[in-house]
């Protein structure tokens, strides 16, 4: 039986977001993880290089596995089902790494890191 890919459930779960027969308790998960990682407000700022990001890495994993787990059995069976159907590609890995490559960027020239003082 092959495994799912973690890169690529993350858009599968991001499409619960627009379904009806998902619990507001699961999609604020969601979105509180999202929110989370391109917030310049952290636990540990971000500035304290490799520690700043720890907080990000365990924090965001975390309310994104919640928001699985408080999802309907059958919802978690298509995110999955849905996965395992598509074959993963390494271009579509490198069109969402570049997407996250954007967002991040966005967020640092946002939260003024590149600003001079």
């Amino acid at each position: 039986m092959k495994k799912a890919s973690v890169w690529m459930i993350v858009p599968n779960l991001l499409r619960t977001l627009m379904r009806k027969d998902v619990a507001l308790k699961s999609k604020l998960l969601l979105l509180t993880g999202l929110v989370y990682l391109v917030s310049p407000v952290d636990f540990l700022p971000d500035i304290l290089v490799g520690i700043g990001w720890l907080d990000d890495l365990v924090i965001v994993p975390l309310l994104g596995w919640l928001s699985y787990r408080s999802l309907p059995d059958d919802v978690q069976r298509e995110v999955i089902r849905d996965d395992l159907q598509k074959q993963p590609t390494s271009r579509r890995l490198f069109v969402y790494l570049g997407i996250l490559a954007i967002v991040v960027i966005a967020v640092a020239v946002m939260g003024g890191y590149g600003s001079l003082p």
